[in-house]
């Protein structure tokens, strides 16, 4: 059953992730088109919902980037690189991840999520098929389990939702202009209130935390004033370049172990650039059901 937990770990982590690039729509917004030369670098906004539009329609217009992330928790640290298309319901993904040395492949196309399996997986999980799928409509338990968190990620997925949520649950604190990677580029540092980002995820998700669950949360964080910090780089086509988000001072309020440090760090390249995501053909696709219930079986 060993694989059967890692499994259902892997599938939960990439529709979280998935899920926190999404983001409710905002008033559209003039913004200039990803251009082949150099543009000229606007100086930095000071309100965040103009900059979470302008950082949107930029997006929409680019529709696609490579994207690096590094996940450091305590002594744990876990890395992924892939590409992405921005477009809606018709959104794609592709990841490689690495995570605690075993590396994990997931496809998001076609309203689906497909996590890649290696030969151990498929002799644990008693499967000769190299891809597992979990479905926003799928009729298993873990699929229904999931099933919102998808919808949402498909509806909604762009990179520039931390700008949705600054605008409900913080403030930007500091801008300024640098270069990062050789491009000029506009820095923000941006201070999002804990207790106010928590429920303003979960209400967007459509998933409500146990009322239990919530009164721990606020009995820990209540009068802490616990901020997430984060600092975000965009280009002069106000497209995300660098996102940093630090937790640290979240985790040790939830009273994490060890010296509790927390930080993403996620880089977009390549916007505008052609990528190709393509579904698994059927015949290697496994159905998470029959899986689920074999491995169950052991």
């Amino acid at each position: 059953m060993k694989r059967v937990t890692t499994l259902a770990a892997i599938t939960t982590a990439a529709v979280l992730a998935l899920s926190a690039c999404g983001g409710e729509k905002q008033p559209d917004a003039a913004a200039p088109a990803p251009s082949e030369g150099k543009s000229l670098l606007s100086s930095p906004l000071g309100d965040p919902i103009q900059l979470a539009s302008l950082s949107r329609e930029s997006t929409k217009k680019a529709k696609t980037s490579k994207v690096t992330m590094e996940t450091v928790a305590g002594t744990e640290k876990n890395t992924a690189s892939g590409q992405g298309q921005y477009d809606g319901e018709n959104t794609k993904f592709s990841m490689s991840m690495d995570s605690d040395g075993k590396k994990i492949d997931i496809l998001f196309v076609d309203s689906a999520l497909f996590v890649k399996l290696d030969e151990a997986d498929k002799a644990e999980l008693k499967t000769d098929k190299a891809y597992v799928k979990i479905a926003a409509d799928g009729q298993d338990p873990f699929s229904q389990l999931l099933g919102k968190l998808m919808s949402k990620a498909i509806k909604d997925s762009d990179p520039s939702r931390i700008l949705e949520q600054v605008s409900k649950a913080g403030k930007i604190t500091k801008s300024d202009q640098v270069e990062l990677n050789g491009e000029q580029t506009n820095h923000y540092v941006i201070e999002v209130e804990a207790e106010k980002a928590i429920a303003l995820i979960m209400g967007e998700i459509g998933i409500p935390l146990p009322a239990e669950t919530l009164k721990q949360l606020k009995a820990k964080l209540e009068g802490k004033n616990v901020m997430i910090l984060t600092e975000l780089w965009l280009n002069a086509d106000q497209l995300p370049v660098q996102v940093v988000s630090d937790q640290t001072a979240f985790v040790k309020a939830m009273g994490a172990p060890g010296d509790g440090a927390a930080k993403t760090t996620v880089k977009y390249t390549d916007w505008g650039a052609p990528v190709t995501i393509a579904a698994p053909p059927a015949d290697q696709v496994g159905d998470m059901a029959e899986i689920m219930k074999k491995a169950g079986g052991r």
